[in-house]
């Protein structure tokens, strides 16, 4: 179990704020429940909708090439969001495409998180900052910018923005995990191996318009009225989905009671890609009771090779395959022992059906300490073809057991580094 000491100016900022729990994952009352998995997924704040399956895209710059495109066929608005957002040689294309169009009357809003400027990637050796952008004719928010008024209220520190979506003219909707910057977008053949998903759907597209302009609401004083962003409101065909766009501070939409209602509701499989796999007692449970009643659980990861992090994840890792008794798919290096870019991944698929897809990780701090946005997707076929795509991405990896875990953690593992990235993220 883990018994682990948090340091006392950080609990005292979480204990500060309201953020949501993990108590979902063991909640019998819901999970015993007699309610249908759609009516458990409202139950935690998942909005309803019907889309198509999207197209895929698991290369950073396949997806800049394809978002510029999308960017230049604009023609009434723009609604962009991203946790890191910069500029970069490879990137300026794409930002002179959203320049070009705001001048030329379109309108463009991006909202990027304020710790966008400490990128800890190796974005920070070659990144632009986005702030011309206002002087562009961009209309550009930044979440929570980092200043000396954290030292009054520290917890403005902890929670972040870690949301990334994108509406063009309320028919294309894009979600997933990819940042806008170098190491996301802008690296050439070394960008991290990550995911973005884009529907031609106009009701999804609806519905994030109504999330964004919620989002800039709450964060800037130039209000925006939802109903200036024009909409198409057609009957669909295709897949029932479920959006889930958590504030922290508000508490009325659970990443955890989505996760959680999924995977005790798994039959056959979970296939989970987690990035950074820092889970407390309650995720552990859910996915080592889902394996004991017969779920073939399987847990597909590479851990950060950079210092602190990797002593972190040496640590989350050993203490995640003893827990949970998943099998654990190793994905940081090639069979030649080269060491590949990082494995970004947040997906989650069930039973290969339903698919969780978004900006939320499967760790304790996108659950409790992050404003994150996912869409849980009934779709064998998506599901199916994403679960390839993610397993192509990942190479062929190694099978971890629990000793060789256990080895890594007592080599290079730390119990300081790992709150800091249970806690940080």
């Amino acid at each position: 179990m883990r018994k682990v000491f948090i340091p006392l100016v950080l609990a005292l900022s979480i204990l500060a704020c309201s953020c949501s729990t993990t108590k979902p994952f063991t909640d019998q009352e819901m999970i015993e429940s007699d309610l249908t998995l759609s009516e458990k997924l409202e139950a935690y704040g998942g909005k309803k909708v019907t889309v198509d399956d999207p197209l895929l895209y698991f290369d950073g710059s396949v997806w800049l090439e394809d978002m510029t495109a999308m960017v230049e066929e604009a023609e009434d608005y723009i609604l962009l969001s991203t946790f890191l957002g910069s500029s970069c040689p490879n990137l300026e294309p794409l930002f002179d495409a959203i320049v070009k169009k705001a001048e030329e009357g379109v309108r463009v809003y991006v909202i990027i998180d304020g710790t966008s400027s400490l990128d800890m990637t190796e974005s920070k050796f070659v990144m632009t900052n986005l702030s011309y952008l206002r002087e562009k004719g961009v209309n550009l928010l930044i979440y929570s910018p980092i200043s000396f008024t954290h030292l009054i209220n520290p917890v403005q520190i902890i929670i972040r923005d870690h949301r990334k979506m994108m509406v063009i003219d309320g028919k294309t909707a894009a979600i997933g995990g990819m940042n806008i910057n170098f190491i996301s977008m802008g690296a050439g053949d070394k960008t991290q191996r990550d995911s973005m998903y884009v529907f031609s759907s106009p009701s999804l597209s609806s519905l994030l318009i109504d999330e964004f302009v919620k989002i800039w609401n709450e964060g800037s004083v130039d209000y925006l009225n939802v109903n200036s962003f024009k909409k198409y409101t057609t009957e669909e065909e295709g897949n029932d989905a479920w959006l889930f766009n958590r504030n922290v501070y508000s508490g009325d939409v659970s990443i955890a009671g989505m996760f959680a209602t999924l995977i005790n509701e798994a039959e056959s499989s979970i296939f989970l890609c987690p990035y950074l796999p820092t889970v407390d007692d309650r995720m552990a449970e859910s996915l080592r009771m889902a394996k004991e009643r017969g779920v073939d659980v399987e847990i597909w990861c590479s851990q950060d090779s950079r210092g602190y992090a990797k002593a972190g994840s040496s640590w989350a890792v050993a203490e995640l395959i003893k827990d949970t008794g998943a099998t654990f798919h190793e994905v940081t290096y090639s069979l030649e022992g080269e060491l590949l870019p990082m494995y970004h991944m947040k997906m989650m698929v069930v039973d290969d059906r339903y698919i969780v897809i978004g900006s939320s990780n499967f760790n304790y701090r996108s659950m409790t300490l992050s404003h994150e946005i996912a869409l849980v997707v009934d779709s064998p076929t998506f599901a199916t073809a994403a679960k390839e795509a993610a397993k192509l991405s990942a190479g062929e990896g190694v099978i971890l057991t629990e000793e060789e875990a256990i080895k890594a953690k007592k080599e290079y593992g730390n119990l300081f580094a790992y709150l800091f990235s249970y806690f940080g993220g």
